[in-house]
C-alpha cells in the first residue's frame, strides 16, 4: 500500500463505540431471552431466542446464539410455562403486529418493546368456544400481551416489569477502509483493549454470506442486522467472492463488512 493510500485511510478512519449489556453498571456475560412476536404467517408466537444485546453507537443489536420457532399452540404453551416457572427476565420484540388482512393480530398493552425486561406473572391459553367468549369480554391490563385471531382470543400474557435494558460505557473501535467489492465495504478493525469485543459474542462459521458476497474458511462472526457483520479470519487468509466481481483477499484479522440493503429495482452487487 502506498504512503498516499495509507494517509487517505487514516483520514477515512471511522471510530465507533461498542458496548455490551450490563445490569447496575456491571458486565452481564450470561445470555438473555428474547420473545419475538411475528404472526405474519400465522405463527402462534414467532421465536424464542437466547443471546446477547450489544450497542454500536446509537444502534442496538441482539446477537442470537440459539433460537426456536414457536408455530403451534402447544409449543406456545410450553414456552409460556417455561418463562412462568423459571421467572427468567426476557425482552419482547415485534416483527409483525398483524397479518395483511388483519385477521390475526397482537395487542401490546403498555409494553416497552426491546427496552424493558419482564418476567411472566401468569398466562392463559384459550381453546374452542372459550376463544370466542373470552375475545368478546376480555379487558386489557397493564402490562400485558394478547393475541387474537378473527376476534377470538388465543392467549394472554400478564407481565411484571423488572429492569430496563442498559449497557456498559464501552470501548472505542476504529475501522479503517480496507477494500470494496461492488457495494460491499470491508473495513479493518483495530482496538487496543483485548476485551473490547467479548469472545462469547462470536459464533463459529465455515461460510458467511452477505447478499451475493461470500467467504469460506475458519471464521468467527458477530451479525449486526442484515447489513453488517463483524468477521474474524482465523486462518492465514481467505477470499471474499462474488459472481459479479473479482475476489478480494482478506489476510488473518478482524473486519467489519457493510452492504446496504439493495433497492427492489436494483440488482445486488
Amino acid at each position: 500500500m502506498s504512503e498516499m493510500s495509507e494517509q487517505q485511510n487514516v483520514l477515512n478512519t471511522y471510530n465507533f463505540n461498542f458496548s455490551v449489556q450490563a445490569v447496575d453498571g456491571e458486565l452481564l456475560p450470561s445470555p438473555v431471552f428474547r420473545l419475538v412476536l411475528n404472526i405474519a404467517y400465522g405463527y402462534s408466537v414467532g421465536k424464542l431466542k437466547k443471546g446477547y444485546y450489544i450497542s454500536v453507537n446509537n444502534d442496538i443489536y441482539f446477537v442470537s446464539q440459539q433460537a426456536i420457532q414457536v408455530t403451534t399452540l402447544s409449543e406456545a404453551e410450553k414456552v409460556f410455562a417455561f418463562l412462568n416457572k423459571t421467572q427468567i427476565p426476557f425482552t419482547i420484540s415485534v416483527k409483525r403486529e398483524k397479518t395483511c388482512s388483519g385477521y390475526q393480530y397482537v395487542m401490546l398493552n403498555d409494553v416497552a418493546s426491546n427496552t424493558q425486561f419482564y418476567t411472566l406473572k401468569s398466562f392463559q391459553i384459550f381453546k374452542g368456544l372459550w376463544r370466542e367468549i373470552e375475545g368478546a369480554i376480555h379487558q386489557t391490563s397493564y402490562p400485558s400481551i394478547t393475541r387474537f385471531s378473527g376476534g377470538k382470543l388465543d392467549w394472554v400474557l400478564e407481565l411484571q416489569p423488572e429492569h430496563k435494558l442498559s449497557f456498559t460505557q464501552g470501548s472505542v473501535i476504529s475501522a479503517i477502509p480496507f477494500a470494496n467489492q461492488g457495494h460491499l465495504q470491508v473495513l479493518k478493525l483495530n482496538y487496543s483493549d483485548v476485551f473490547a469485543i467479548p469472545y462469547y459474542l462470536y459464533s463459529k462459521r465455515k461460510q458467511v454470506t452477505l447478499f451475493n458476497h461470500s467467504l469460506q474458511g475458519d471464521l468467527v462472526v458477530i451479525p449486526l442486522g442484515i447489513e453488517r457483520k463483524i468477521i474474524k479470519v482465523l486462518n492465514e487468509t481467505t477470499e471474499v467472492t462474488s459472481p459479479d466481481h473479482e475476489p478480494v483477499n482478506l489476510p488473518q484479522g478482524e473486519y467489519l463488512l457493510f452492504h446496504p440493503i439493495p433497492r427492489p429495482d436494483n440488482a445486488v452487487d
